[in-house]
């Protein structure tokens, strides 16, 4: 009873600038490890490419880049306010800090994380095509497709077609929200670690659901919804993602507000 009141006690804004920005873009603090771990996620990523799974790839990445826009948003937070939504501090030992919340094993797991999330969905034999341009040829007529039928009016659909549909979807649903519950358990652990800190009293343990619908439900979708799509609109949309990020990256950029908090916006904060 006790680990699970001090696992949601609510103990927001505990860090100082000093601790979150200790190894913030200190590249003296790169290691070795961190090669290996790059190989290792790029041997996973080519894997998949050689076993011709282009769209767990392209899930992958979609699952990634939303994670990057949401790190993005949450520097941006901190350079202007002087307290980021979270933050990542020096007791994680972290080999780079790229943004204040945001260091490089986060971003080689997320890259991970987005292919492994797309393992638990069923799909259909041959759903990839015979070339590179095939993937989900046959989306709106594929059983195991979240798009099943999506141009069909329910009341027009038969009842078997109803069915297969909605069980599409929840194969589709289903695992994004019990990986996003899993991802959100164990950033609570993380948490209790000390290798990762929550600065607001609104994103806390004791409000999970907002870590679950911002944080991680997002990424999740993202991934699923690229996995379905046919090739072309899977360029387009990961296309989409990648120039907002961009554009965040670069307004944000030049800002200053990658880094640490600019003094003289620090009003906001008060």
């Amino acid at each position: 009873m006790t680990l699970l009141l001090n696992l949601f006690a609510q103990v927001p804004g505990t860090t100082t600038p000093e601790m979150l920005e200790e190894y913030l873009q200190d590249l003296s603090q790169l290691k070795w490890y961190i090669v290996p771990l790059f190989v290792i996620t790029i041997y996973i990523v080519c894997s998949e490419i050689e076993k011709k799974h282009y769209s767990v790839v392209f899930a992958a990445f979609a699952f990634w880049l939303v994670d990057v826009f949401n790190e993005t948003w949450n520097s941006m937070v901190y350079a202007t306010t002087g307290q980021p939504v979270w933050g990542v501090t020096a007791a994680g030992g972290t080999s780079l800090e790229i943004l204040i919340g945001y260091n490089i094993e986060i971003s080689f797991l997320f890259l991970i994380i987005g292919i492994v999330s797309c393992k638990w969905l069923k799909t259909t034999p041959g759903y990839e095509g015979e070339g590179f341009w095939g993937a989900n040829k046959n989306w709106i007529t594929d059983p195991n497709n979240m798009f099943y039928k999506y141009n069909v009016k329910r009341k027009d659909l038969s009842l078997d077609e109803r069915k297969i549909k909605t069980k599409a979807i929840l194969g589709r649903v289903i695992p994004a929200v019990t990986g996003s519950i899993l991802a959100v358990i164990i950033e609570i652990i993380l948490n209790k670690a000390g290798l990762l800190t929550w600065e607001k009293s609104w994103w806390q343990a004791s409000v999970p659901y907002l870590i679950f619908l911002i944080g991680y439900c997002p990424f999740f979708f993202a991934a699923v919804i690229v996995h379905d799509l046919p090739r072309k609109k899977q360029f387009i949309v990961v296309g989409a993602i990648l120039a907002v990020v961009v554009i965040l990256l670069v307004i944000s950029g030049s800002l200053g507000m990658l880094g640490k908090q600019i003094p003289e916006w620090r009003w906001l904060n008060s």
